[in-house]
């Protein structure tokens, strides 16, 4: 049992390890990626809020509006319902799902470099771990640089919702075997964890006995005096 402890014992201690290592900007790729805050171009705004809304179908009222730039599109952000919607702010065109180019455009826009996209790939439903508890439908952007970076769009609002690389792969594999969740990866109470560190646990403080008992006889051994030769 104790060799059985032992080991996951080396992994949460490797996995801890390797936290140390990778910088947290560095995983979430803060270096890679232009943040700026683009200012919205009123010049480009037509459209109220409430007038946004009569271009949406009838169905759910709306219950916030966000105004933003969408590259160089000024867009209305409606939330109604479950989902979000685009309205171009200038026409009251619908935007919403973005297409394939809007979706490279947007993630070769906020890399510092702007690479060449190598693939684009939507996602509806059954997205690879990397994505988990994310809104769909999703665009995958490839990008070709040297960190492997795969940016996510929501399709619905072209907002980007992960930035992955390959140090957060790296990051993320070791935090499965830190987590014990080989297909969640974040459930941090689930019995394999709870049964692992309960054992663990005993088997230190059972050690830290033994170990203090055989201290303890040693020392009796000693104090002992030895007959005469």
């Amino acid at each position: 049992v104790g060799a059985i402890v032992g080991l996951q014992l080396f992994m949460w201690t490797l996995g801890g390890f390797m936290f140390s290592i990778h910088d947290v900007d560095w995983v979430h790729g803060e270096e890679q990626q232009n943040t700026k805050p683009t200012p919205v171009e009123l010049a480009k705004v037509r459209l109220t809020p409430p007038e946004a809304a009569e271009r949406l179908e009838a169905g759910d009222p709306v219950k916030a509006a966000n105004l933003r730039m969408m590259l160089d599109l000024a867009v209305y952000e409606l939330q109604h319902g479950e989902q979000s919607t685009l309205v171009d702010a200038e026409n009251g065109k619908i935007r919403s799902p973005i297409d394939e180019a809007t979706a490279i455009a947007i993630a070769r826009a906020r890399h510092v470099d702007a690479p060449d996209a190598t693939s684009a790939t939507l996602f509806e439903s059954d997205p690879p771990i990397e994505y988990r508890e994310k809104p769909l439908p999703a665009w995958l952007v490839v990008l070709d640089d040297e960190e492997g970076t795969h940016v996510w769009v929501a399709a619905r609002t072209g907002v980007i919702e992960a930035w992955r690389n390959d140090a957060w792969r790296r990051f993320d594999f070791f935090w499965m075997l830190h987590t014990m969740d080989y297909f969640g990866r974040d459930d941090f109470n689930h019995p394999v964890l709870i049964g692992f560190a309960a054992v663990g646990l005993l088997s230190v403080i059972t050690g830290g006995i033994l170990w203090f008992l055989r201290l303890k006889r040693r020392f009796k051994r000693k104090a002992k005096p030895r007959p005469a030769s």
